[in-house]
């Protein structure tokens, strides 16, 4: 089972410094790639509820990231 995940940054830059602020935290079973100004996430596991709990692990991660680096959308 897996998931993608497509996040439209302001600026390519922007998208890379949030890839580069959760890369430490990703399991071998999460990608975080960026694709022009968009953040993209490719995340499997074996069951839909592991599934879910790995994404939303990993957008709260990128909730913080973007708020530490003063990326978040009002």
């Amino acid at each position: 089972m897996s998931a993608h995940l497509r996040r439209r940054c302001a600026d390519p830059a922007s998208a890379d410094a949030l890839r580069r602020a959760v890369l430490a935290d990703n399991p071998d079973f999460v990608s975080v790639t960026v694709e022009g100004s968009d953040l993209v996430v490719a995340a499997s596991a074996d069951s839909p509820s592991s599934l879910r709990e790995t994404i939303e692990d990993l957008l709260a991660c990128l909730g913080a990231a973007e708020k530490a680096l003063g990326l978040a959308r009002p």
